[in-house]
Order: structure tokens, then sequence, then C-alpha cells
């Protein structure tokens, strides 16, 4: 008898304590969300969590600094005691790194920087480099990734996967809430998030001997060992291989497409089977052919870089390809650092308008604008696919700010057949992902002007009007139930973005062209 994974079965990645995504693999980052977010969030649960069990419950409050598991308060408190030791050798970064901001680097405004280098904190002495921006006054620093990534305060003991069962579509929202067992049917597990385990297990059809053999190396005995052994069951029968040409929308950003027999998945995001009462016709990980040829990410937000999604579909990829990341910095790591660490071997970076053979396909990164609260990031692009004669553009959530740039790469790539084109025209502002990062925390007029928007009717109709294409897809919404572990947006038919691409999807249509917001799944062209 061979075991596979059920279906039903989360296994979710946890970085010191939290919900894992892209912003806290990288040590200097990690330290700045903990002392940043996480602190003032479990600080102000264990003061009065009436509060948060209050907040929580309210939709207007959604995806705000809350704890949702209220009701383990022994728990959490528990666990913040004993991860102080952590706390403290990052909160050692984390000062560090204030000292060369608010310190060193204002000292200087022109003069030689060499100096600096002789005054840089221990945690990041041999770890820097410093430099003036162009009014060479303004100094400015990145980090040297790979020798922070080999620092005391990059640790690998610091990440586990939490396994539990999935049992309606709608999921808890993660990202302020420590990821602990809070019920008899979690099980959490102390294994890097690139351990060669983790892909044996996805992989599944493992035999008798082999399933005991990761129990007892993830250290688990009795009653745990029993519960990690209730989340298998006996794999499938092996069913033919899918061979024919197919662009399949899976949900929220992700498209699968295979043609002449490659196969691309863009901006995975999986939802989970298995268990009663899921919406119908969904795309899940059982429906991923056994190899991926080429994964393409177009920017570093946790709803198009999952790490849930990336570690269990690892096993399956062959080239990662994802937009080139120079900047080093605290607002934009580097996405290559963060995907080999993150157990990938194959990681191509792609400049702006760069042009790949991938297999029976050709890839070219296109320009993406806006979305990114006007920090200065460079990791985010377009994806164009030629599929043979046709081409389809995975545009994201790029905002056309610059009405003019998308009739400029018309004029370079020639017009395009299908368009994928996120429209969350009213976003986040922009502190909800990067304000533990920033050095000043912006005013909130400020920052209420700095969203973390899509394109709007006007914007997403020009992009359309320039590329011309047959068939124009609204996508990146947040529609689907399971997008809420990471995503707080609550739609109504009311809401801008709904209103927004109802009108783009009516713009198109009276054209005689073929339009849609999609939503769950679905097959597009065989």
């Amino acid at each position: 008898m061979r075991y596979s994974l059920r279906q039903d079965i989360a296994v979710e990645p946890v970085i010191a304590g939290w919900y894992g995504w892209s912003y806290l693999l990288p040590p200097q980052t990690l330290a700045r969300f903990v002392r940043n977010r996480f602190t003032s969030i479990i600080d102000s649960y264990l003061s009065d969590p009436q509060v948060h069990a209050t907040a929580v419950r309210q939709r207007k409050m959604h995806g705000g600094p809350w704890v949702h598991a209220y009701e383990h308060y022994d728990r959490i408190a528990s666990w913040y005691q004993a991860a102080a030791p952590q706390r403290e050798r990052l909160g050692e970064l984390f000062d560090a790194i204030r000292q060369v901001e608010e310190e060193i680097l204002p000292r200087y405004h022109g003069e030689c920087l060499d100096p600096v280098y002789q005054e840089l904190p221990s945690a990041l002495a041999g770890r820097l480099e410093v430099f003036y921006g162009r009014d060479n006054r303004t100094a400015d620093y990145r980090f040297i990734e790979p020798l922070m990534y080999a620092s005391e305060y990059y640790d690998e003991t610091w990440q586990q996967v939490r396994f539990g069962p999935v049992t309606r579509d709608a999921r808890e929202f993660a990202l302020t809430t420590p990821m602990l067992e809070y019920t008899p049917d979690q099980l959490l597990v102390d294994v890097p998030l690139n351990s060669p385990l983790l892909d044996l297990i996805f992989r599944g059809g493992l035999t008798e001997a082999e399933l005991a053999d990761v129990t007892a190396r993830f250290g688990l005995t009795d009653q745990r060992a029993e519960l990690f052994a209730s989340y298998f069951e006996p794999a499938p029968q092996p069913t033919g291989t899918a061979t024919g040409d197919v662009l399949e929308y899976v949900g929220h950003a992700c498209v699968f497409a295979r043609h002449d027999g490659t196969t691309f998945l863009v901006d995975p995001v999986l939802s989970y089977g298995g268990y009663p009462g899921g919406a119908e016709h969904r795309f899940t990980f059982a429906d991923l052919p056994e190899r991926i040829d080429y994964l393409l990410i177009t920017h570093n937000h946790q709803d198009h870089m999952l790490f849930e999604t990336l570690i269990r579909i690892r096993h399956r990829v062959g080239t990662v390809l994802i937009p080139k990341s120079s900047n080093a910095s605290l607002v934009d790591p580097g996405l290559g650092g963060i995907l080999r660490r993150l157990g990938f071997s194959h990681v191509v970076e792609v400049d702006d308008l760069d042009t790949l053979d991938c297999g029976s396909a050709q890839v070219v990164a296109l320009p993406f604008l806006g979305e990114h609260g006007d920090l200065r990031i460079r990791s985010k692009t377009g994806w164009l696919i030629r599929f043979g004669e046709r081409s389809v553009l995975f545009a994201a959530d790029s905002t056309n700010i610059a009405p003019t740039m998308y009739a400029k790469v018309a004029e370079v790539i020639g017009r395009v057949d299908t368009v994928f084109i996120g429209m969350e025209s009213i976003g986040a502002a922009a502190s909800w992902i990067y304000g533990p990062l920033y050095g000043t925390p912006l005013d909130r007029r400020t920052d209420q002007s700095r969203r973390l928007n899509g394109s709007n009717f006007q914007q997403a109709k020009d992009i359309v009007d320039a590329l011309d294409p047959d068939e124009v897809y609204v996508y990146a919404m947040g529609l689907e139930p399971w997008l809420g572990v990471v995503m707080a947006i609550d739609y109504d038919e009311n809401h801008p973005a709904i209103v927004d691409s109802d009108l783009l999807v009516k713009h198109v249509r009276d054209k005689g062209r073929t339009a849609d917001r999609l939503q769950l799944r679905r097959t597009l062209r065989r």
C-alpha cells in the first residue's frame, strides 16, 4: 500500500511563529515586521483580548491588526514568552538598521562615505554597501543579501509547517495571528521550508516504510505520530496525463496553460479539495500536471507569491521566471534569493522587454507600473506569452498610471490576442503591506493617497484600446473565498472595483469582443 496526503489537508508555512510569506524570509525584513507590527499586535492582545474578539467579528475591521484566535489567551501568552530570545536576536538587527538610517547616514551630506564602514554596528558590518543618490547629498544603502542570509539572523530553526484539515472554502485571515496548534487536529512540525521531506510528502505515493521514516525524522511519536498518519490516505491510481493545448483560469491571478506539451503556471494560488460543501468546479492541487515546466511570478505580494502554494508544488517545477530585482533594499528584497532559500533550484530573472524561448512558447517581460505605494520596487513585471500565433498578456495588478506606456509597448510587441488584467481599483493603503519597513510612518492622509490600486475603468480601457485584444478577462480580484487567508476585501455590487470591472467588460463587449470578470475556474481555450 502507498499513501498520499489527503486533498483537504493544508500545510501552512510558518516563520518565527507567523504565517510565512516573502517579507518574513529575509532576516532584515523579518526583524522589521516582528518589531514594528507583530510585537504591537501581541502586546495589544495580551492587554485586552476582548478588543480583538470584538474586532474580528466586524467586516469593516477585516484585515486589521487583530488576533483571530482570541480565545486561546494562555497558549498565545506562553508562546510569546518562549519566543523572547528569538525576538531579542532580531531586535539586535532591527536596532542596527535603525542606527544606520537614523543616526549614521543622516550625518553625511555629500562628503566621502568611507568612514561609514567603520561606524556600522556589528550586526551589519560587512553586510551593507552605502552610497549617495543622484543628488549627491542623500546617503542610502543596500544589503549584501547573501551575507544577510549567511548571518546569525537567518535561522531555519525558526521555520515550521502546520498541518491541519480544511473544512470550508472561506479561510480565516492569517497574517496577524500566531500560527500555533489551536485545535486537536492541527500539528505544528519543526522543519525548514526548503526541506526535501516536504517534497517527498507532496509528491505522494509513499510506502509504509517511507511514511514511518518521515514521521520519525519530524520527531513525531505516540499521539502526534498517529495524528500525522491520519493526514494520509491510500494513494489514488495514476491517471493518464493530458496532452492537449489548454488555457485555464485557476483562480485569483493564477492561470494554467499547456502548449505543444510545454506547461506554464502564472502566480500560483491554488485551493484545496476533498471536503464537503466546497464550491463546485474548483481547480485544486489534484488538477495540476505532474510537471510544470515554467512557473511565472509577476510581483512580490502575498496573493501572487503564496508560499503555501509554492512549497506544495515545488517538486513539480522546472524553471521559475521572476522580474529582475536589483535594489536589495528593505522594501524590495531580491526575489531570486527568497525563492532559492525556499528550495527552488532554477530561478531566472528577466528584465523589461527581455524575450525568452520557453519550450514551445516565447515569454516577454513587460513593464509594470503602480500598485506598490510609490516605493522604489523593481521586482514586478507583466508576462506576455506567445503560444504560436496567439499571444496572452498577464498584466496582474499593473496600474496604467502612465497612459501612453501601453501604446508604446504595443509598438514593440504588436497587438495582443488575450489580456488578463487586475482591477482592484481601490486597494489597501500602502502601509498595509509596507508599513513595518518605513523609517518614519506616513501620516494618514499621505498613506491613504498612496494606495495599492489596480487599474480603474479608464486606465484599463486605455490598455485594452492600445493592445486591441480579442479577449479581455478581469482577474486577481480576490473573489475566491479561500483568498481570505491573505487578503481582506469585502465586495458588494457598489464596490468601485466591481463597478469599474463591469464597465470594462461592457466596453469590450460593445466592440464585439469577448470579456468577463473571472471567478473560481474557467477553461478559456482548448
